[in-house]
């Protein structure tokens, strides 16, 4: 173990001036390295913000390199009130014509006396089918019981029993649950005792008017019936107000007459979904743009520069992106074949200003040609940018090599120090010994001369100059 004491022989202090030197030999060394080591950090937080911002703008662009994006429909009734209209995107883009002569409406009957408690069967029948609820006087001795029986029977095929109090007496009302002629309804009592209050039941479809008098037993209400409608013209008859089947991908749903008043359905592409989609890109694009002039940012006066200034990664996409922004595409059957026909123009700064006027011009004249211009597959605009865009953001991508690269450097820079302090702990070992050598031989100097010294003192005739 070298000594390191402070010396003995030279007097120097060779604990303190030894780890001096080792430090002064070092701190070069560390210094480049930590300064390698901050610009290397500085650089890998502006590529990770970069992906950021390149990953937000490409959501931004999500939609308009698909040509489904561009069929979403926007549908619209000139009357809400005789009709509700609305419609998939697969719709086709037209207007109709819509009268409405009457409405489809779901039977409902009302007993004109108190129930009678009996025993026997009740049946109900439409033409879908039929179901039958027993009676007898131990288990259905009350209107809320007979109700009640109806109501949750396992086969009951559509007919909801309620209870109406008129005048102090319970009624009972009967009423299908579907729209429709072919849903009216057949009633029919059968007694097991021989009394024949049951058979007061027996109701025939179509027996009377809406609000009629049945013989015997019913007021009805309501009489089952079909919606009646034209469409263009054209005469026709649903079960149902909701009818999918006249306009295809559509969906009409009737509210109320309106004989002799049409009103208008349309179908229309949704323009303005798209101009939303369309200044979502522009503003992306712009603080992209923002984001990368402050990266590449240089200041002749302060000479201080942004962290990824001169850089070929953040020049290129830049390059690549606003290339594609300014080309325009081949469509011979549209004017509209650069983002500056349809209002998009790059000012000095690089950045895009959108004209709302000419792009709302383009959508109404040429909703196709706008169309194609962005999502044209390989052609398209916004299609060859997301393409750009995968190739950095995507998994072992362009930006994830540079990543990859930056990280490696940092290893590098770490072996760099623990090689640094491996010369360091030799240098310093090499030094005391050196120190303690030249000391060792000082201090044999000095011995050998004050021993000297002493030898001549002694000699014979030898006489000490007096101080």
């Amino acid at each position: 173990m070298a000594i390191s004491s402070p010396g003995i022989g030279s007097g120097i202090d060779i604990k303190n001036i030894v780890p001096d030197l080792v430090a002064a030999e070092r701190e070069p060394t560390l210094n480049r390295l930590a300064q390698k080591e901050a610009n290397l950090q500085a650089e890998l937080s502006a590529v990770g913000i970069l992906k950021s911002a390149l990953s937000e703008f490409q959501s931004k662009f999500s939609g308009l390199n698909d040509a489904t994006t561009f069929s979403n429909r926007t549908s619209s009734s000139s009357d809400a009130e005789t009709a509700s209209f609305s419609a998939d995107n697969d719709a086709a883009v037209g207007s109709y014509s819509l009268e409405v002569t009457s409405l489809a409406s779901s039977q409902k009957l009302v007993t004109q006396q108190d129930y009678v408690v009996n025993e026997g069967t009740l049946e109900f029948t439409d033409a879908g089918g039929s179901f039958s609820v027993t009676l007898d006087a131990t288990n259905n001795t009350t209107i809320e019981s007979v109700r009640d029986a109806i109501n949750n029977a396992e086969d009951n095929i559509g007919v909801t029993a309620t209870i109406l109090n008129v005048n102090g007496s319970a009624r009972l009302v009967f009423t299908a649950n579907e729209t429709g002629a072919d849903n009216a309804l057949t009633i029919t009592g059968t007694n097991t005792d021989g009394n024949t209050d049951l058979a007061n039941y027996n109701y025939s479809a179509g027996a009377a008017d809406i609000n009629g008098d049945i013989a015997g037993f019913y007021d009805q209400v309501t009489a089952a019936a079909d919606a009646v409608f034209s469409v263009d013209g054209q005469s026709m008859t649903s079960v149902t107000n909701s009818i999918t089947d006249v306009i295809p991908d559509a969906t009409i749903t009737l509210k109320d007459s309106n004989v002799g008043e049409p009103i208008t359905l349309s179908i229309s592409e949704n323009t303005s979904a798209i101009k939303n989609q369309i200044t979502t890109l522009v503003e992306g694009y712009n603080e992209l743009i923002a984001l990368i002039n402050e990266q590449t940012s240089y200041n002749a006066e302060t000479e201080a520069s942004g962290t990824l200034f001169g850089d070929s990664l953040i020049n290129n996409i830049e390059r690549q992106i606003r290339s594609t922004l300014t080309d325009r595409i081949e469509n011979s059957e549209s004017s509209y074949t650069s983002l500056a026909s349809i209002g998009i123009t790059t000012n000095s700064d690089g950045t895009l200003e959108l004209d709302d006027g000419k792009l709302d011009t383009a959508l109404t004249d040429d909703y196709a040609g706008v169309t194609t211009l962005f999502s044209d597959d390989p052609n398209g605009v916004a299609f060859k940018v997301d393409i750009i865009l995968e190739n950095y953001l995507q998994t072992s991508g362009t930006i994830d090599g540079r990543t990859d690269s930056i990280n490696d450097k940092l290893k590098d820079i770490t072996e760099e120090r623990t090689a640094l302090d491996y010369r360091s702990a030799k240098l310093e070992a090499r030094l005391f010994k050196q120190f303690n050598a030249m000391d060792l031989i000082v201090a044999q100097l000095n011995s050998t001369g004050q021993w000297l010294t002493s030898a001549l003192d002694n000699l014979p005739g030898v006489v000490r100059e007096s101080k």
